[in-house]
């Protein structure tokens, strides 16, 4: 059984994908927690609506699904 060869695609998809890591990598990583929450406010401004959670609670909906489940525990059923 020989081994298996690396081809010359291989070679550069795994140069793209390096050169890519490189890129995203920080230069200057924060030193301090202030500096890391400034970096958070920006993100998060820069983001927008994205940077919001991608289901947010609705206490509406909270409220009635922990009603159903008190219901089925006084009915004895618990959770399965």
């Amino acid at each position: 059984m020989t081994k298996p060869r690396v081809s010359e695609t291989d070679r550069a998809y795994f140069r793209r994908l390096g050169e890519a890591n490189e890129r995203i990598c920080e230069p200057d990583p924060a030193t301090t927690l202030e500096e890391v929450f400034r970096r958070i406010e920006a993100m998060e401004q820069n983001l927008g609506p994205l940077a919001a959670p991608a289901r947010p609670l609705d206490p509406v909906l909270a409220d009635r699904e922990a009603a159903a489940v008190a219901r089925r525990f006084r009915r004895g059923r618990g959770l399965a």
